[in-house]
């Protein structure tokens, strides 16, 4: 069964979850990428899609590797 995707992703969303999904495993303080983002909400929503994108490469049972 596939989630339905949520409309109207920010692009911080959207780098977040790919991130999350097929990014290094290391600690989220140390996200480089996180440090990138100014506006508090574009930090928010990367968090949000990287939070997302975990918990979809651990629901799969396996870690997804980027081609």
């Amino acid at each position: 069964m596939m989630d339905p995707e949520p409309q109207n992703l920010t692009s911080a969303y959207q780098h977040g979850l790919n991130d999350g999904l097929y990014g290094e495993l290391c600690c989220f303080t140390e996200n480089a990428k996180l440090a990138t983002l100014e506006e508090p909400s574009d930090r928010l929503d990367y968090y949000k899609g990287h939070r997302a994108g975990r918990e979809m490469r651990l629901r799969n049972g396996h870690l997804l590797e980027a081609s």
